[in-house]
């Protein structure tokens, strides 16, 4: 294993209210995460509400293609998913949102490394802040990365591909997930508007039912037996890399001990209310 190390975000431009701030980062190491530092003079400063209410978006682009976008809130969620709770501000102190890379939740070191950022190949790494002009507040963002000197290209890092669901009515709705980019699903995140929003959800491959549950048991079969995910209120998750070793080729099935291309990924949450869902796609694979 390559020795980590910490270093600073120095090219950091555009910190503004109502702005967007890019980040350029270095290509000559591997990236397990990168640590965004928020502070603002906003009322009570870069509390997790304060935070939410101003980073609006964040994109992760390698040669100018977005590879991962998500609000604040929607990245303090997804990592409580993985056992990581938001250290947020106080005033005094500032908060912090953290790019995880490398996946905490997996069980050894060389699984979590796994999907760490190499940067053999690539032309250009940068991060987008996109902040609300909340009241004409002053924000302040710093932050570092940890990295390690591997150097090897981005063979199998994890996208977010965040898209909204738009629910017309309660009751079943159907929708088709693309098998066709050679990716492999590592799990579905679906955003309620309300906790309790959606009643259930079923997951099929190729016409054979994979995942069906209530969003109860949902919650209980990752608070239980999920191991290294937390459930999370608000979002219904669907975790399908929880095997260990983990093996997230949800794109590929076995018949007869032959690999075989899944042709259709179909899911069906059955909504107790008529709202909107964003949904956030963990994809495994080359960059985009």
């Amino acid at each position: 294993m390559a020795t980590k190390r910490i270093i600073p975000l120095n090219k950091i431009e555009g910190v503004t209210a109502g702005g967007t701030a890019t980040i350029d980062l270095p290509r000559n190491v591997r990236y397990h995460a990168v640590v965004l530092q928020y502070d603002t003079d906003t009322a009570g400063g870069a509390t997790e509400a304060n935070m939410e209410a101003e980073i609006l978006r964040v994109k992760c682009n390698l040669e100018q293609v977005t590879q991962r976008e998500a609000s604040a809130a929607q990245i303090f969620d997804i990592n409580r998913t993985k056992g990581i709770t938001p250290q947020v501000g106080d005033g005094t102190a500032p908060g912090y949102i953290p790019l995880l890379f490398s996946e905490p939740q997996r069980e050894t070191a060389v699984e979590k490394e796994a999907t760490a950022w190499g940067m053999l190949g690539v032309t250009d790494f940068q991060i987008e802040v996109e902040i609300a002009d909340n009241s004409g507040q002053t924000p302040s963002l710093k932050g570092f990365a940890i990295v390690d000197d591997v150097q090897e290209a981005p063979q199998g890092i994890v996208k977010w591909k965040r898209g909204q669901l738009t629910i017309g009515a309660t009751g079943e709705t159907p929708f088709s997930l693309n098998t066709t980019g050679g990716d492999s699903y590592q799990g579905l995140h679906f955003f309620e508007s309300s906790a309790g929003d959606i009643d259930s959800i079923l997951l099929e491959w190729d016409g054979v039912k994979i995942y069906q549950l209530t969003e109860y048991q949902d919650n209980a079969l990752i608070s239980q037996f999920a191991d290294g995910y937390t459930s999370v209120s608000g979002l219904v998750h669907i975790p399908l890399d929880f095997n260990h070793p983990a093996d997230v080729l949800r794109t590929v099935k076995t018949v007869n001990g032959v690999q075989q291309k899944v042709q259709e990924i179909i899911a069906t949450i059955n909504m107790g209310a008529a709202n909107s869902v964003t949904l956030i796609r963990e994809l495994v694979g080359t960059p985009d």
